[in-house]
């Protein structure tokens, strides 16, 4: 069950920025838009160094292949730990930072589009 929830907390942090992005981007602020662009990365990549440090934390015995006896509150963690550690790194270095990376620069494009817009329209040109 926890595991359909943070695949589906994945889905959401994967396809929800790029849409709001697209369908509402032009009525956000620029630090809006730059922070749903970074989200997908930050949110994989904090979540892979959290399953990273997950088995010190939890005081697991052994290495990723040999995780045993990983308690909390009483509650055996083993399988929760062994998936945190490993699926969000996949996800951050194939999925979500390419997919932040293209997002950020294509933010980044329209912002500096917009003010070379309004500094011409202005009358002043940029030097050159």
């Amino acid at each position: 069950m926890l595991q359909l929830f943070l695949l589906a907390m994945l889905a959401t942090v994967l396809i929800l920025p790029p849409l709001v992005l697209s369908k509402r981007g032009a009525t956000l602020r620029w630090r809006t838009r730059h922070l749903l662009a970074a989200l997908p990365g930050a949110v994989t990549g904090i979540g892979w160094q959290l399953g990273k440090n997950a088995p010190d934390y939890f005081s697991c015995q052994g290495g990723f292949k040999n995780l045993h006896s990983c308690f909390l509150g009483g509650l055996d963690v083993t399988s929760f730990v062994g998936f945190v550690a490993f699926f969000p790194m996949i996800a951050f270095f194939y999925v979500a930072l390419p997919l932040s990376l293209w997002l950020s620069l294509n933010t980044a494009a329209k912002q500096i589009g917009e003010w070379h817009r309004r500094t011409q329209r202005s009358g002043s040109a940029p030097d050159q």
